[in-house]
């Protein structure tokens, strides 16, 4: 059914389901007409609503510049209880709507001071372990049947760790099964886990440009080896957004296929 028809079963506003569409609280489906649910997921979200567990209020944020200053400066600092403070009032919001914002933004700009000689590389690699904890404590995978089994990792190499760590949090948050091998796995170790687990999707992420090219080679590789699964590259600059939206067009019956995805930021 339409989205709009589901809001009025479950007696909302359409951007009030919408909103819930957003959170990952009714999944749907983009067609040029709009968003479709299914009947069976709106009828499980009004029981979960009356039973008293349904979706929570969706957190709106007016000023993103505001809290990505506020969040720069701590990391700078190394000021983990204020990041944790800052990072806790926006519990309500998607993991990947916060990497896509104010994550990969902050670490980009605290690269670009130690580029300039204005930040230490010990600052700017406390930073980065600071956001890894930040991002793991959210990392959970959610109950239901998932879409699907996941790889992340990087391309060989790539010795940055948290970009896959945020593609991990994304995909889990979209209800995927993920197997996160965090940095630099040999290809053929990861040719043989992703078999072993079944794997439909396998996502390279990368902080370098360099690291990304790398992945393009290894994916080749991982198409010839594992026809079954999808194979994403994440470049610097790239969203988790763009990551869910190719992971969820992935069509198990066509070949692997090579595709920028994932978030980047400097690891």
């Amino acid at each position: 059914m339409q989205l709009r028809t589901a809001a009025n079963a479950l007696g909302v506003h359409y951007q009030t389901a919408y909103g819930w569409v957003r959170q990952g609280a009714l999944e749907a489906r983009k067609t040029p007409r709009g968003y479709e649910v299914s009947e069976a997921d709106v009828r499980a979200l009004a029981a979960r609503r009356a039973a008293g567990t349904g979706p929570k209020p969706e957190v709106r944020v007016r000023e993103w510049g505001a809290q990505l200053a506020r969040l720069q400066v701590a990391l700078a600092a190394g000021d983990e209880a204020q990041a944790q403070r800052d990072f806790a009032r926006l519990a309500g919001l998607p993991l990947a709507e916060l990497c896509d914002q104010l994550i990969g933004p902050a670490l980009r700009q605290l690269g670009e001071r130690w580029a300039a000689g204005e930040l230490s590389i010990g600052a700017e690699h406390r930073a980065t372990a600071i956001c890894e904890r930040l991002i793991a404590a959210r990392v959970h995978q959610p109950p239901g049947r998932p879409r699907g089994v996941a790889v992340t990792t990087t391309p060989p190499g790539e010795r940055h760790s948290l970009p896959a760590l945020m593609a991990t949090g994304c995909l889990r948050e979209d209800h995927w099964q993920v197997h996160h091998l965090a940095a630099d796995l040999p290809v053929a170790d990861l040719i043989s886990l992703a078999g072993d687990t079944g794997a439909r999707l396998v996502v390279l992420s990368a902080a370098t440009r360099g690291a990304a090219r790398a992945g393009m080679r290894e994916a080749r590789q991982l198409g010839e080896r594992l026809p079954q699964a999808q194979v994403l590259i994440g470049r610097p600059g790239d969203t988790l957004a763009r990551l869910r939206e190719l992971a969820r067009s992935e069509r198990p019956e066509l070949p692997a296929r090579s595709s920028r995805a994932s978030s980047a930021g400097r690891g």
